[in-house]
């Protein structure tokens, strides 16, 4: 380990794909940490200064104005199978994931971390290098072992759930703008999950159709939208089956047609005395094909229109979802409204309960001080003067209690022309 200026240090190109800073509370706490305890965890770096894991550290280092930070330096190289880069990205996720936590992550992100490690691992190629668990600049021996246990290692190693893996992976079959809101917390990684099921192309038609609208949907309404949408990909695949076997018969038929028009053509029965029999037998398989080709040609105008029909009702589901979509976010700006007006109700009646506890409280302090007064005058008047030393005692208390009382109350006094009239609503003690 050894002390390195922060000036040096740079951020792994690649780290803000699979990382977010710490924000808020979290960030502050973290801060306050390095403040009081300094970095008890040395950074990791490779020999060209790029920061592996501790990013985040050297933020709140540079935010504190310290000027060198502890580091481990790690030599990275080409080996074992595996490229200087792949090494260095699988010790930045790795460490990450360990020190960070999974609860503490992006699940964007963590879906992109899967996917990369998966990929380092050799996993999409059938099999994985066995102990890349080794760091960068140790020596790894290459082996082949089954994608399944190396995708249960990833899960066991990181704590995941393997329901919970296979759903972040998942993730990564999002388009893009569907990726970006589940990064940037508008859709859950559940609803995300049951819209990567879709292709492609279906996810796209329906982000065009309803925007940021779909981030509204439940995962229940999501699940029942794929449904609904794998069905009409399945009807439409099976009438564009059916129009081009349509479409293939009627262009042999045409051939047929074309054929046998020719050798009719070809044969002139009013320059011979017998009419040939090929020529009967022509005209009437002539006859046959072209209603052939008639039907056909009925059959697949009756399946284009049923296609056109799918699609429009596929559209208009799509729609009806909008319109659904839309009148839900009225629905919640009129809730919000009402929950706004419900707010400043509340905080009107607060008010007026405390202008009349207040009204109550100084009207009952000047009575009971008037009254007490009161009674004491009527006592000494019977005893005058009043000579006694415990007696004498007890009055300078009670003038000095109600001079601090004068002197706390006064300091609430304003002047004449400033003083506002207000009326208070009468309210029964179940009000209160």
């Amino acid at each position: 380990m050894q002390m390195v200026n922060v000036n040096l240090l740079k951020e792994h190109p690649r780290n803000r794909e699979f990382f977010d800073d710490i924000h808020g509370e979290r960030w502050q706490e973290f801060v306050e940490s390095i403040k009081t305890s300094g970095i008890i965890v040395p950074l990791i770096i490779t020999q060209d200064y790029v920061v592996i894991s501790g990013n985040q550290r050297l933020k709140a280092a540079k935010e504190l104005g310290l000027k060198e930070v502890p580091c481990e330096i790690r030599t990275y190289e080409d080996k074992d199978g595996l490229t200087k880069e792949d090494w260095m990205l699988k010790d930045l996720i790795e460490t990450n994931l360990r020190q960070r936590g999974i609860g503490n992550l992006n699940p964007m992100k963590l879906a992109r971390c899967i996917l990369e490690l998966e990929r380092i691992y050799g996993i999409k190629r059938g099999g994985y290098r066995e102990n890349l668990q080794n760091l960068g600049g140790q020596t790894a021996t290459v082996a082949v072992s089954s994608p399944k246990n190396s995708q249960k290692e990833i899960i066991e190693n990181f704590g995941l759930g393997e329901r919970r893996y296979y759903q972040l992976k998942k993730l990564n079959e999002l388009i893009p703008e569907l990726q970006s809101l589940v990064e940037q917390g508008k859709l859950s990684s559940s609803a995300g999950e049951q819209l990567a099921y879709l292709e492609p192309e279906q996810q796209r038609e329906l982000y065009n159709t309803l925007g940021e609208a779909i981030t509204d949907l439940k995962r229940s309404e999501i699940e029942a939208l794929r449904k609904q949408m794998e069905e009409y990909k399945k009807q439409h695949s099976e009438m564009q089956y059916k129009i081009m076997v349509l479409e293939k018969q009627k262009k042999e038929a045409e051939e047929i047609k074309r054929q046998v028009e020719k050798k009719i053509s070809e044969i002139k029965p009013e320059v011979i005395e017998k009419v040939p029999d090929d020529y009967v037998q022509l005209k009437n398989t002539l006859a046959v094909v072209t209603e052939q080709s008639k039907q056909l040609t009925e059959k697949l105008k009756e399946l284009e229109l049923q296609k056109e029909e799918l699609e429009k009702k596929n559209q208009q589901y799509l729609e009806n979802i909008k319109k659904l979509e839309e009148a839900n976010k009225m629905l919640k700006k009129e809730r919000d409204k009402f929950v706004e007006i419900s707010r400043e109700y509340e905080k009107s009646f607060e008010e007026e309960k405390w202008g009349f506890e207040l009204t109550h409280a100084l009207s009952d302090l000047s009575q009971e001080v008037a009254g007490r007064i009161a009674a004491v005058e009527v006592l000494i008047a019977r005893r005058n003067p009043i000579n006694e030393k415990n007696t004498q005692m007890l009055l300078e208390r009670a003038i000095k209690t109600l001079e601090e009382g004068i002197k706390k109350l006064s300091k609430w006094r304003i002047k004449e022309d400033e003083v506002i009239e207000v009326e208070y609503t009468t309210y029964s003690d179940s009000n209160l």
